[in-house]
């Protein structure tokens, strides 16, 4: 009878320690992580998200201890990959890359809520451009003025998508130039900078980074930059201000886990990626990408997040004719 009870006892414990392995959020000693990391990227490959994920996710796995498995969701600015993920548990092992649209889709008729996300931290910043074909007319921003001003609706820009980190301020030039541009939109940066390229439009406004690989095969070339002091990289190129448009802006890319993640998860993760950031090997991609290495912590990007509506809302309401 002893012999029995304790097989039935040995055989409960099994079941209760494969059960604390399913469940995936824990080792045997209560640690995260157990197991591997999954890091949706929402957009496709070949722009400055994609080049995020790819080059932190083996800095991440030096730092936890376990596999980050980097994965595109690209569609709908974004929010395909935002929907999957809110709906994901709660544990710190489904993670995905945020930009500025976790922050605007709300104004667009997604049903996208900041507040169905865990902020972990930012990991870049990348000051924006305006870029024309290498063959353009267009020889100074005044030029490109000149013409749609001249021609109302007829000079058209590529968008990485309708109210994203790079349409929205597109907007803020319309207004700030009185011109009326039209915006092509792309499902995300690299496509958009890819037929501004090919002469598919008349400019890209984009990541400096973004458009750096057609500018380098010498298939575009920077007209402005959307930055408060000229680009070191790029010293030759005036800002926009200087041509006397008063426009900066620059995209960003963080990590994100669904709302309800446990805070020690979040801060371990947040810590990760703090160390993955401040790492050598990171910063040199990234800045060789002229995009800019920037961390902020999990509280911070939360306010941050809030501060990024605010700012763009009104760009949104312009491109919505409000």
């Amino acid at each position: 009878m002893k012999s029995k009870v304790l097989s039935l006892a040995v055989g409960a414990a099994s079941l209760l320690a494969l059960a604390g392995c399913a469940s995936g959020s824990t080792d045997a000693s209560g640690e995260f992580p157990a197991n591997d990391i999954r890091l949706t990227v929402p957009w496709q490959a070949g722009g400055s998200g994609d080049l995020t994920a790819r080059t932190i996710a083996p800095l991440l796995e030096d730092e936890l201890g376990v596999q980050v498995i980097v994965e595109n969701r690209p569609g709908a600015n974004g929010s395909v990959a935002y929907n999957w993920l809110k709906d994901q548990k709660p544990d710190g092992y489904n993670l995905s890359l945020m930009g500025v649209e976790v922050a605007t889709l709300q104004f667009q008729n997604y049903d996208i809520d900041p507040a169905n996300y865990a902020p972990i931290g930012q990991g870049l910043a990348g000051p924006g451009a305006i870029a024309v074909p290498v063959d353009s007319p267009y020889k100074t921003l005044q030029d490109l003025i000149d013409d749609a001003k001249a021609n109302p609706g007829k000079v058209t820009f590529s968008s990485p998508g309708v109210g994203s980190v790079w349409d929205s301020p597109a907007q803020g030039f319309q207004e700030l130039a009185g011109i009326e541009l039209t915006s092509v939109p792309f499902d995300g940066s690299a496509p958009a900078v890819a037929a501004a390229a090919a002469g598919d439009v008349d400019f890209s406004i984009d990541a400096i980074g973004t458009q750096k690989v057609q500018v380098d095969g010498g298939k575009l070339r920077y007209l402005a930059m959307l930055t408060e002091e000229r680009d070191a990289n790029n010293p030759d190129v005036p800002t926009a201000k200087e041509e006397g448009i008063d426009l900066q802006n620059a995209s960003w890319v963080g990590i994100m886990a669904p709302a309800g993640t446990p805070d020690d998860v979040v801060q371990k993760l947040s810590a990760a990626m703090e160390a993955a950031v401040a790492d050598p090997a990171y910063q040199k991609v990234i800045e060789d990408s002229n995009l800019v290495p920037t961390y902020k912590d999990s509280e911070e990007m939360s306010t941050f997040i809030k501060e990024e509506a605010e700012r763009y809302g009104p760009w949104i309401e312009l491109a919505q004719g409000k």
